[in-house]
């Protein structure tokens, strides 16, 4: 591999140092290809307009607000053609997580993203989104 040197502050090297501690990556080198590969496929993502993703959807909400389950299933329904899967489980007691996966047309994946941010109890939307490349045959 060829070697990139870069220059770090102090307190971005501190940091740094803290996650891979955390993340237990075995070195720095490794931590920093890790952020580059996951900054490059959001840039590629951002540059797709158009084409297949398979995307995972995490959500979270109050136990007590079984509402939201009512209309996230509404959605999950809704958009049954996208949604090719979901689960959902209880943490702690106090809260659901549910996650859907889908697979579609970028667009209509956003759209279903936006959607269920907009459930109101809805506390937390977290997404990944992977560009679905389908080599043709010469």
């Amino acid at each position: 591999m060829p070697v990139v040197s870069m220059s770090l502050t102090n307190d971005l090297l501190r940091k740094l140092d803290a996650l891979i501690k955390d993340k237990s990556y075995s070195s720095r080198s490794e931590a920093i290809r890790d952020a580059i590969r996951n900054s490059l496929s959001e840039y590629e993502l951002s540059r797709l307009e158009r084409g297949r993703v398979a995307a995972t959807i995490t959500t979270i909400s109050e136990y007590e607000r079984r509402d939201v389950d009512e209309r996230l299933m509404k959605l999950r329904h809704e958009f049954n053609e996208l949604v090719t899967g979901n689960m959902h489980i209880h943490l702690g007691g106090n809260y659901c997580l549910e996650v859907f996966i889908a697979q579609g047309d970028v667009e209509d994946v956003i759209n279903f993203i936006s959607r269920v941010r907009s459930i109101r109890g809805v506390q937390q939307v977290k997404y990944t989104i992977v560009p679905i490349l389908i080599a043709r045959a010469l």
